[in-house]
């Protein structure tokens, strides 16, 4: 093991930062490119949320259109079926998105996914959307999770 590799493990023990991209399903997004999608920690996929955890989502996209807003839409899909799943803030420009959002740029957003204790253990599809002014979608991805 090098030096760099080294100091790399030695941040992931002492708990930093220590994200791996998350294998996802383009759900289609229609003007927007994806480019990464992270979930921390999750250390292994699919990604298992503890419940009463809070987990850090990021998404790197770059928009093929401009909107003044974005909004998010989660949804846990569970036996083909859509479940809203509530998150503390849908609103994009909040959530590291400088708006308005312009066309061919790229953006890095940001949120918090609560999972709360009174869910039920399962493996189920998050199917996440961010949508501009005209509620078309942004980007529309899809990733398991097991909540444990």
């Amino acid at each position: 093991m090098d030096a760099r590799s080294g100091f790399v493990v030695v941040l992931c023990l002492m708990g930093l930062t220590c994200a791996i991209p998350v294998k996802y399903v383009d759900c289609g997004s229609a003007s927007g490119k994806v480019t990464t999608v992270d979930i921390n920690p999750c250390p292994s996929q699919p990604c298992q949320l503890h419940k009463g955890s809070s987990y850090s989502v990021n998404v790197t996209f770059s928009s093929g259109v401009a909107t003044q807003t974005s909004t998010a839409v989660v949804h846990g899909v569970v036996a083909g079926i859509p479940i809203p799943f509530s998150i503390p803030n849908c609103d994009g420009c909040k959530s590291g998105i400088q708006c308005p959002i312009q066309k061919q740029q790229t953006y890095y957003y940001q949120t918090t996914l609560p999972v709360k204790s009174e869910y039920p253990s399962l493996k189920l599809v998050v199917q996440w959307e961010l949508r501009d002014d005209d509620k078309k979608d942004l980007f529309c991805i899809k990733f398991p999770v097991q909540l444990v």
